[in-house]
């Protein structure tokens, strides 16, 4: 048997608000999940886009240690798997083939699978480079709210929290300020509508800025032409920017409350490479502005085996929740 291959689990806190104050409970993710799942006959499939080419399909839904776990797998209708190999004169050969299983029937070419397991509003996730936790979160609102009309008074997002290390970081500590790095670009690839060659879709390749960079520079630039520069250099993806925000907080509780906001909105993300600065010259960032941890996940054939990632992360959530690793 294969080695198992180790899998990083990302910790969110569901957070439920309802701005008009009507409902009798609190909010619970996994109450509302279940239910969802009793009203919404299978599958569990959600479009994206206009021409809903590509597709959220909620794969698994099972019940571990008392989680509702599941797994939520991307792919992209008529997707075609392309072939490649070389001739006996050195020439190249190359083809295409849709997807077929042992019976020659056709199926669907999985891109992506993201595992998650839910107890009441505590999250844990192992993610993937096209299925992350916002993703998720957006999923969850379409299946209960749109497709099973539940919880329709909330308003509920998947929250990062601060680690307890930072917490006990920021004991008798002040914030001095807060920065944050990324690139400014990045190139996007679309498909272009109606343009295939032969089988295969077409893509267009457009660069796209980061809004919270680029809206920083555009204030602190007044000349658009050094904008425009900037944006059709021949390699953006090399331009990186920092931005540090002088910041003191009064009080510990003070600084707590600002160490949160920042945790939610810019922790559990490397590409931002947030940091807080305290006094005394101590840092909180990286990996202290999230709970994450590791699991051993069983990958028979190079494949992740999806009741094995759920049963690790129910049995990491549980243990987490237990243990005091997730706090309240």
């Amino acid at each position: 048997m294969a080695k198992p291959k180790s899998k990083t689990v990302n910790y969110r806190r569901c957070k439920g608000d309802d701005p008009g104050g009507g409902s009798d409970a609190p909010f619970n993710l996994q109450a509302f999940y279940k239910e969802a799942k009793g009203k919404n006959p299978r599958p569990w499939i959600r479009k994206l886009g206009a021409d809903g080419g590509r597709v959220q399909f909620l794969s698994h839904a099972v019940v571990k240690k008392g989680c509702e776990c599941g797994t939520l797998v991307l792919y992209e209708e008529g997707r075609l798997i392309p072939l490649i190999d070389a001739e006996h004169d050195g020439t190249t050969w190359e083809g295409q083939i849709e997807p077929q299983d042992t019976k020659g029937k056709k199926r669907k070419f999985q891109e992506q699978a993201l595992f998650f397991a839910i107890k009441e509003n505590h999250i844990a996730v192992i993610q993937t480079r096209e299925l992350s936790v916002k993703d998720l979160e957006d999923f969850f609102v379409w299946f209960i709210q749109s497709k099973a009309e539940l919880a329709d008074v909330w308003i509920f997002t998947l929250e990062n929290l601060p680690s307890k290390k930072a917490m006990q970081k920021l004991r008798d500590h002040t914030i001095k300020a807060i920065t944050i790095g990324k690139q400014v670009f990045s190139t996007v690839r679309t498909p272009i509508e109606g343009k295939k060659d032969g089988k295969r879709k077409r893509y267009t390749t457009t660069i796209k800025s980061d809004p919270l960079i680029f809206s920083f520079l555009r204030g602190l630039v007044k000349n658009d032409a050094i904008l425009e520069e900037l944006e059709s250099s021949s390699d953006p993806g090399n331009i990186y920017v920092e931005l540090e925000i002088r910041y003191r907080s009064r009080s510990e509780k003070d600084a707590q409350k600002v160490m949160q906001t920042v945790a939610a909105t810019l922790g559990g993300q490397p590409d931002l490479s947030p940091r807080i600065h305290l006094d005394g010259k101590s840092k909180i960032e990286g990996d202290e502005l999230t709970i994450a941890g590791e699991v051993q996940v069983q990958c028979p054939g190079g494949n992740v085996s999806a009741d094995d990632a759920m049963t690790r992360l129910a049995d990491w959530l549980t243990a987490a929740i237990k243990d005091g690793k997730v706090w309240s």
